[in-house]
C-alpha cells in the first residue's frame, strides 16, 4: 500500500514541477510583451482604466503563451483522429464540407431587438431634416439551411430567425433596409466561393457582389446616379490576384491548421486609376493615414506576404477591418457623396469598393470604440448624404447601438 501511495505522489510531484517550470518559462516568454502592456494602459485613473488594463494584461497573457500554438494544433489533430465534427466544448462545428460555423445549444432571445430598431429610428429622424437617407444592410451569415449539412441533431447556431425579425421592427418603425442574404446567395456564385472555411467573414468576391448590389440599390430607391453605365461594377475592370493555401481565418486560429485546414484567398483591386485618402484610429486611440492609389491607401499589401498566418488574417488587408474609426477621401471626386456607415469588419471589402463613386466615407465601428466615438454628436456635427447601418448578424446586440437610446425632448 505505501508502494501504490508512493508512487501517486511521485507522479504528483513530477506534474508539479512540469507546471512550476512551464510557469516560469512562460513568465520569462512573456516578460516583454506584459511590460509593454502595463507601459502603454498602467496609468490608471478611474475603473474603466483599471477594466481595460485587466483587459489587456489577460489578452496579453493568452496571445503571448508559450508554446500556444503547438498547444492548439495538438489538440485540432486530437479531435481530427477522433473524427469529431465539434471542438473546443461546441464553440465551433465543422459540417460535411468542412467549413467552421457557430454551434450553440440554444440561442436565447435578445428582448431588446425592438428597442434597437427604435433606436434606429431616432438616428433616421434626428438626420431628416438635413436630407439624409438611412438604410440598415443586413448580410447573409455564413450558416445556411439546406447548404450547410451537419450530422443529425447537431446544436448549429442560427441567427437567420434573429435577422428576420430585426427586419420587421426595422420595417415597423419606418427605417429602410436592404437584405443581402437573397441577392447573394442566388449571384450564381457557388457556396464554397462565398464563405471561407476558416473564418466567419464572407470572401472578397462576395463582399464585390455586396458593393454591386447597394449600388444598385441606391440607384434603383433613391434615383442616384452612381454608376450609371456599369463601369465600376464591372470585374473586368478590376485585377484579381490569387493565393492558393495561404488564408487562416479566426476560427481556423483558434482549432488550428490540423483540424480546420487553410483557405485560398483572392484579391481584387481596381484597374482604372484612383486617388484616396484613408485615415483611421486605431483600437489603443492611435491615428494612421496613407495616400495614393487604391492600393497605397486602403490596402495593408504586406499581410499578403506574411509568413505570420497565425497571427493575422488575409481578411484585415481591406481597411485593416478592425478600426473604432475610419474616413476614406477620394481626391478625384470631391464632389460626390458623403456617407457615414456605422458597421463592423464585415463591410470593410465592400466600403472599399465603393470608395471611388463617393467623395467620402466615413465608418465607425461602435463595437470596438468603446464609446471612443460618441455617433450622436458626430452625425450632428458632419451632414451626410446617406448613413448606412451593417451588422453582421451575430453582432446584433447591446454593444452595437451605443445612440439614440432615448427619445430627444424638445
Amino acid at each position: 500500500m505505501k508502494q501504490f501511495f508512493m508512487k501517486k505522489y511521485i507522479f504528483a510531484g513530477i506534474l508539479i514541477f512540469i507546471l512550476f517550470a512551464f510557469g516560469i518559462a512562460n513568465f520569462i516568454y512573456q516578460f516583454d510583451e506584459m511590460n509593454e502592456t502595463f507601459k502603454k494602459y498602467g496609468k490608471v485613473a478611474n475603473q474603466r482604466d483599471i477594466k481595460n488594463l485587466i483587459s489587456k494584461v489577460e489578452e496579453t497573457a493568452n496571445e503571448e503563451l508559450l508554446c500556444k500554438i503547438n498547444f492548439i494544433e495538438t489538440y485540432g489533430y486530437i479531435q481530427k483522429l477522433l473524427g469529431k465534427s465539434e471542438i473546443d466544448n461546441f464553440t465551433y462545428g465543422k459540417d460535411k464540407k468542412g467549413y467552421l460555423n457557430y454551434a450553440s445549444f440554444y440561442r436565447e432571445d435578445d428582448p431588446n431587438l425592438k428597442e434597437y430598431a427604435k433606436r434606429i429610428r431616432r438616428l433616421k429622424q434626428s438626420v431628416e431634416s438635413k436630407g439624409t437617407k438611412v438604410l440598415f444592410i443586413n448580410p447573409p451569415e455564413k450558416y445556411v439551411p439546406n447548404i450547410s449539412v451537419f450530422d443529425k441533431g447537431f446544436p448549429i447556431n442560427d441567427t437567420n430567425k434573429i435577422q428576420d425579425e430585426f427586419l420587421l421592427y426595422l420595417h415597423n418603425n419606418g427605417v429602410e433596409t436592404l437584405d443581402l442574404r437573397k441577392t447573394i446567395l442566388e449571384s450564381g456564385l457557388p457556396y464554397e466561393k462565398l464563405f471561407y472555411k476558416t473564418d466567419h467573414h464572407w470572401t472578397v468576391e462576395a463582399a464585390f457582389l455586396a458593393f454591386r448590389a447597394l449600388v444598385a440599390d441606391m440607384e434603383s430607391r433613391y434615383d442616384v446616379k452612381l454608376d450609371p453605365k456599369g463601369f465600376y461594377r464591372n470585374l473586368n475592370n478590376y485585377n484579381k490576384y490569387y493565393y492558393n493555401q495561404s488564408m487562416l481565418g479566426s476560427m481556423g486560429r483558434n482549432s488550428g491548421i490540423n483540424y480546420s485546414g487553410l483557405d485560398d484567398f483572392t484579391l481584387i483591386t481596381p484597374k482604372f486609376k484612383t486617388n484616396l485618402l484613408w485615415e483611421a484610429e486605431d483600437v489603443d486611440g492611435d491615428k494612421k493615414h496613407k495616400e495614393g492609389s487604391f492600393e497605397e491607401s486602403i490596402l495593408q499589401l504586406d499581410l499578403l506576404s506574411s509568413s505570420e498566418i497565425y497571427s493575422v488574417s488575409k481578411y484585415d488587408t481591406y481597411i485593416e477591418a478592425i478600426n473604432p474609426w475610419d474616413k476614406i477621401t477620394n481626391n478625384n471626386n470631391p464632389h460626390g457623396l458623403k456617407i457615414l456607415c456605422i458597421r463592423d469588419s464585415y463591410f470593410s471589402p465592400t466600403l472599399s469598393f465603393l470608395a471611388p463613386l463617393c467623395s467620402q466615407i466615413h465608418m465607425i465601428w461602435p463595437l470596438a470604440t468603446s464609446n471612443r466615438v460618441d455617433v450622436e454628436k458626430y452625425i450632428e456635427k458632419y451632414k451626410f448624404d446617406y448613413v448606412f447601418i451593417e451588422l453582421y448578424p451575430h453582432n446584433i446586440k447591446e454593444e452595437a447601438f451605443p445612440y439614440f437610446k432615448s427619445e430627444k425632448k424638445e
